[in-house]
């Protein structure tokens, strides 16, 4: 059963790539209802599995506009996601911070702005320590969870500049010599990436 979902979900992550959506979304329902099953009877094996099938669906979902059913797998990813980033945080923290990024634009997508902002601002900070660590393991994760970041800040219209969590992203790039204006993409008219 565990070699059936990982080809369920890889299959749907194939046909998404190829814009066969309503397909891609059945494969990869059965693949996080597999990955349920298996989590309930192993739970330390499969709950990671189980976080990055439903963070996938939720990213499906969206995409087919069922925006409320993608914020409920979203966020049960993200409810994973943090138990395990709080077992083992240096296995688990970069996907928790993916998941959370998911999480805003999900929350944004059904007009929950400020809880949009509260999950950004979380990945942001969480992108700032790795990005820190490992610059050029994160760096791009770090920039797309910062332009989510300005886009919720202005959503719930606040000033990106005078943010607090976007000064501190600014100045985690400013020791990487990077200037915030030099971040393609910070002009407001970008499309979300989760």
């Amino acid at each position: 059963m565990p070699y059936l979902a990982m080809s369920l979900n890889n299959l749907g992550l194939m046909l998404s790539e190829l814009g066969k959506r309503e397909h891609a979304l059945r494969a990869t329902k059965e693949a996080t209802d597999l990955y349920r099953k298996l989590a309930k009877q192993r739970p330390d094996a499969f709950m990671p599995y189980l976080a990055a099938s439903l963070n996938n669906l939720g990213k499906m979902l969206s995409e087919l506009g069922k925006r409320e059913d993608a914020l409920r797998a979203t966020k049960e990813a993200t409810d994973l996601y943090r138990t395990l980033a709080k077992q083992r945080p240096d296995a688990f923290m970069p996907d928790l911070a993916m998941s959370l990024n998911s999480l805003g634009v999900d929350l944004s997508g059904v007009g929950r702005g400020e809880e949009a902002l509260d999950a950004a601002q979380e990945a942001v900070g969480i992108y700032g320590g790795l990005v820190e660590q490992l610059p050029e393991a994160f760096l791009q994760k770090f920039l797309r969870s910062l332009r989510n970041l300005v886009s919720r800040v202005r959503e719930v219209g606040g000033s990106p500049a005078s943010h607090p969590a976007v000064q501190g992203a600014a100045a985690i790039l400013a020791k990487l010599g990077i200037p915030l204006d030099a971040v393609p993409g910070l002009g407001g008219d970008e499309e979300e990436e989760r």
